[in-house]
């Protein structure tokens, strides 16, 4: 009998699934969007119920399509949005809406965790710069501001309050874990040193599992919900974007691969445990116990859904006919590869004569600027890759890969699948089974256009200019 695996990917925005074969071939596919909310400035919530009610609603999107049939699926794996927090019950029952990771809350909880134990702290234990969006800090900010919630809490993220609700066990996967500031990459366990910190016993956290290690079976209240049947295994998948660049087919020293969402991420793989001297560059665990994931986030999808709604412009086209303008995209701080979060979106050498065209292309470009800095500091700590692969939303444009490529100067492949968080858990849920399913899609090659890559290298230079000097006026 074939088997078939579910791949569901918990985003921010929405959830998606994704229901394939045993040979790799993908049979249906769902999704359902939600929304966040802001309550006050710099807050941004969700209801951890819509990831439950999303999951069970594209789990039966995908079992209804006429090619599956649900009582050959053998196992489910999830990949999820990291470092979002969610405080609940010890029965898993959230006491407050989750905390995203894009909340700013916490900015003197920042500064007061810094001056207890310097920045390097967190770096050494966690391979990731404290900063204030990092759930450390909104730990502390619970534990000051709502101290009737954190005394009755548990601590969980999305992989382990689903995991939970899927088979009555919070248990976390070690790259979704490893995203988080309590947890130490270069041991694959939870910090004692960072918990002490935070006072957080281990009562308050999931266990954490190797991606591809099997959690449990599914309840059977949950398998009722879904409308799976009780035997189907949960699988213990991984972080987002671990789990995109494990279904783009991600290799020490080969492929790289850049994810295009709410942010943009630059995903490198190393066979060795590897530190930024600077202290900037993410480190986290990838899916295989020998392997750890370079993890670049900087501004992307959301600064350009901003600008759509700001300049109500619908269109696709991109001008050329004007004077090049510099866009610097950081509308939420300068992320990596710095961390300069001082800095701010930077619009540059606007004329009368300029279109929203020309501002988008500009925004578009800034952000291919971005990839290009992330790329450069990834390579000065393990070498040039070999190729880069961009997955996501902007992957179905013709525009964006071929931008890419002229600003980084090297060819960019976009699969016919863009959806590879998706098919990163199905392939963890598979296991042995699964093989290169990455081999089986077809490719589409950017290449660079010289023309282009000689004015973007001139731009490109610009654009760290201006950059450099806006920082040190913002920081001022």
């Amino acid at each position: 009998m074939a088997s078939i695996y579910l791949g569901v990917d918990v985003g921010t925005t929405s959830t998606k699934c994704m229901a394939v074969d045993e040979c790799g071939h993908v049979l249906s596919f769902a999704q359902r969007a939600y929304s966040l909310s802001f309550p006050q400035q710099g807050w941004v919530e969700q209801d951890p119920e819509d990831y439950w009610c999303a999951l069970v609603d594209v789990v039966r999107q995908c079992i209804r399509s006429e090619k599956v049939d649900a009582g050959d699926i053998a196992s489910l794996s999830l990949s999820t949005q990291g470092d979002t927090l969610i405080l609940a019950s010890h029965d898993g029952k959230p006491l407050m809406p989750a905390i995203s990771w894009m909340d700013a809350r916490a900015e003197s909880e920042f500064h007061e965790l810094i001056s207890e134990t310097g920045s390097s702290f967190w770096y050494r234990e966690t391979g990731k710069p404290l900063t204030p969006l990092s759930s450390a800090c909104k730990i502390r900010w619970m534990e000051r501001h709502r101290p009737d919630v954190w005394r009755q809490a548990r601590l969980c993220w999305v992989s382990d309050f689903l995991a939970n609700r899927l088979c009555g066990r919070f248990v976390a996967d070690v790259p979704s874990a490893s995203w988080t500031p309590l947890f130490s990459p270069s041991k694959r366990g939870w910090s004692a040193a960072v918990a002490g910190v935070l006072r957080v016993s281990e009562d308050h956290l999931p266990d954490a599992l190797e991606s591809g290690e099997v959690i449990g079976e599914i309840t059977r209240d949950a398998s009722a919900e879904l409308g799976l049947p009780p035997t189907i295994l949960l699988v213990a998948g991984a972080f987002d974007q671990s789990a995109a660049a494990h279904g783009a087919g991600a290799l020490p020293a080969g492929r790289s691969i850049l994810s295009c969402g709410t942010a943009w991420v630059l995903y490198l793989v190393a066979d060795d445990f590897v530190l930024d001297p600077r202290e900037c560059i993410c480190i986290c665990c990838h899916v295989h116990q020998n392997e750890w994931g370079l993890v670049l986030p900087f501004t992307g999808g959301s600064a350009y859904d901003w600008l759509q709604r700001t300049l109500a412009d619908t269109s696709d086209e991109i001008s050329t006919e004007h004077e090049s303008l510099i866009f610097i995209p950081h509308l939420y701080g300068g992320l990596s590869p710095d961390w300069r979060k001082e800095s701010k979106g930077s619009l540059l050498g606007l004329t009368i004569s300029h279109t929203p065209a020309d501002i988008r292309f500009a925004l578009m470009r800034g952000i291919a600027y971005e990839a290009r800095r992330n790329l450069e500091a990834a390579e000065r700590l393990v070498g040039q890759v070999a190729s880069i692969r961009m997955v996501g939303g902007a992957g179905k444009s013709d525009i964006w890969p071929q931008i890419v490529a002229d600003v980084i100067n090297r060819p960019v492949e976009v699969a016919e699948l863009v959806e590879s968080a998706c098919l990163g858990a199905a392939r963890l849920a598979a296991g042995h089974e699964a093989g290169d399913w990455s081999g089986r899609d077809a490719v589409k090659v950017y290449t660079p256009r010289h023309d282009r890559v000689v004015e973007e290298e001139g731009l490109y230079r610009k654009y760290l200019a201006f950059y450099e000097t806006l920082a040190e006026a913002y920081e001022s």
